[in-house]
């Protein structure tokens, strides 16, 4: 997942966490409304200065709207791939046993 994407879902999961409309965002960092939602649109990307007054605004570190750790989408990803695994092995090791039984009454 790169970078953009990350930064792109930590502003929208923190935006809405702060219980900021995109408008209350851009008042708050003194952009317009449709700044904003062109940003959440991947159609612009900040500078690094807005991107300050952006964390800011959502009382955050400027490096967490960077981090797969706190994004919303990454940690389903993770959760998503690690209980397929699970299920996988389980699955697996069922599937074992019930061969071994159907073999042994032969």
């Amino acid at each position: 997942m790169g970078v953009r994407h990350i930064f792109i879902q930590n502003l929208k999961f923190y935006r809405k966490k702060a219980g900021l409309t995109q408008e209350k965002l851009a008042e708050a960092i003194g952009m317009s409304t449709a700044y904003i939602g062109d940003m959440e649109a991947r159609e612009r990307f900040p500078s690094a200065e807005t991107i300050d007054k952006i964390a800011d605004a959502l009382h955050v570190h400027p490096t967490v709207l960077f981090s797969e750790e706190s994004c919303p989408e990454c940690i389903k990803l993770r959760f998503v791939e690690k209980y397929a695994k699970s299920i996988q092995e389980e699955l697996s090791e069922r599937l074992r046993k019930d061969i071994e039984e159907v073999c042994a009454l032969f």
